[in-house]
């Protein structure tokens, strides 16, 4: 990781304006041996390794009248033991941290998001195609009172967007915001929103500046049951180039707790973006299969280009004492406005899904499946992941405990895309406070 990305990704913990006393700190570290049979993710010449992995994951959370915070993250070292790869640090950060200024009037955020993605989303995910990115923002929110019933809101961000390698992504905007929100019940609001950024990159010759500006209708209700959230509006983009687009945005967010045990989810995007604005808001839906630690996020190019996201996702969770199970199902499409993009319009799907069952009161059995189907569309070129496996985890006592992953994973590509399969055994031992 370059050290920009560290500062990044560590100012947001020192954003904490508080006593350590009022910090609730949360924390588990691991011990884990990875053994793969095919570490390089090749066709024709796979390469068994062993990988020691020591892992910290970690939780701080405030809820105070003058700060309310939530940051969490993963730092992991791995060691190649065969030296098939150099070691190396992988990390983490998903922070959000607000500062009350005046109460109930003005307020300050911080926000980091660190994330681990490939360079090129055709070659395999191995060391020399992955790269740390991080995006950092802060600003003002100030909020005034137009009646009992109507409240205005200002906003102003600065945002700033790294990558270890694919420097065209490097970036500063400055994000405005004006909102009415009228109060239609204690459960139901409604906004109007206007929403402006200008976009500086640092490579002029490798992307495109723009200014962008959005106008929208929330509608937002929150129920014991279900919680909605749905807005509808335009956007517009004027590139420094001399080009422009503009389009519709859609935004659909449904949570609907059926039951104690049940949850299913719903959301769905039609609108204009760009990698750093995703990344910021989560890089999208990732499954999580159960492996932990530093995930490789797959579902974002990181490039300069802004494009057209079309997407629809629906999840389910249950939850009982013996069972629980989590599913997600999503399809996306991606058109990118620049020619540089062009290459990575492609149609996704995505389907996962993991169950376990406690055998024993301190025994867990599970199961994982992942399938995964990328078409580019440009190069008329494909690729289809499989993931598939099981676990077994033992609580040992209140702190320790230990976890055995087996798991298999398949590519199947055409074009440029290489096909390969790799078996994998990862076990770990776990400490939790």
């Amino acid at each position: 990781m370059q050290p920009s990305i560290r500062i990044l990704a560590a100012s947001i913990l020192l954003a904490l304006p508080c006593s350590a006393s009022a910090v609730r700190i949360n924390y588990s570290a691991e011990l884990g041996l990875l053994y793969s049979d095919n570490i390089t993710l090749s066709a024709t010449d796979p390469v068994s390794e062993n990988v020691l992995i020591p892992r910290l994951n970690f939780e701080i959370s405030e809820e105070g009248s003058a700060v309310q915070a939530l940051v969490s993250g993963t730092v992991e070292y791995r060691d190649y033991l065969g030296n098939e790869f150099g070691s190396e640090f992988r990390g983490t950060l998903d922070g959000t941290v607000n500062w009350v200024l005046l109460p109930e009037r003005l307020a300050w955020d911080f926000t980091d998001n660190l994330g681990l993605y490939p360079v090129s989303l055709r070659a395999p995910d191995v060391p020399e195609n992955l790269q740390q990115t991080n995006v950092f923002s802060t600003g003002p929110k100030l909020r005034f009172r137009i009646s009992p019933t109507m409240q205005g809101q200002a906003e102003l961000r600065y945002v700033d967007s790294r990558a270890e390698e694919t420097e065209a992504f490097d970036s500063q905007r400055v994000v405005g915001a004006l909102r009415g929100i009228y109060e239609l019940s204690p459960t139901r609001r409604i906004s109007a929103n206007l929403v402006a950024q200008d976009v500086d990159f640092a490579e002029d010759l490798l992307a495109n500046d723009f200014k962008g500006y959005s106008i929208f209708a929330g509608y937002v209700e929150n129920l014991s049951q279900i919680d909605l959230d749905f807005a509808l509006g335009y956007t517009h983009l004027n590139f420094d180039r001399g080009d422009n687009a503009s389009g519709p945005l859609v935004r659909a967010g449904v949570d609907w707790r059926a039951t104690g045990s049940s949850t299913f989810s719903f959301d769905a995007a039609w609108e204009y973006t760009d990698a750093a604005s995703s990344l910021a808001e989560g890089g999208g839906s990732e499954f999580d299969a159960g492996l932990g630690g530093v995930g490789i996020l797959g579902a974002e190019a990181i490039t300069p280009d802004v494009y057209r996201e079309q997407r629809l996702e629906g999840g389910y969770h249950f939850v009982s004492t013996r069972l629980s199970v989590d599913a997600l199902a999503r399809y996306a499409t991606y058109r990118y406005e620049e020619l540089t993009g062009l290459p990575s319009n492609r149609d996704e799907t995505g389907l996962g899904f993991n169950l376990g069952y406690l055998l024993r009161p301190r025994l867990t059995l599970g199961l994982v499946a992942e399938a995964n189907y990328r078409d580019f569309t440009v190069t008329n070129t494909s690729e289809r992941d499989y993931r598939f496996g099981t676990y077994l985890v033992q609580q040992m006592g209140q702190h320790w405990s230990w976890r055995a992953d087996l798991a298999r994973y398949e590519r199947h590509g055409d074009g440029d895309i290489e096909s390969f399969d790799e078996n994998s055994f990862y076990f770990r031992l776990i400490y939790t406070r």
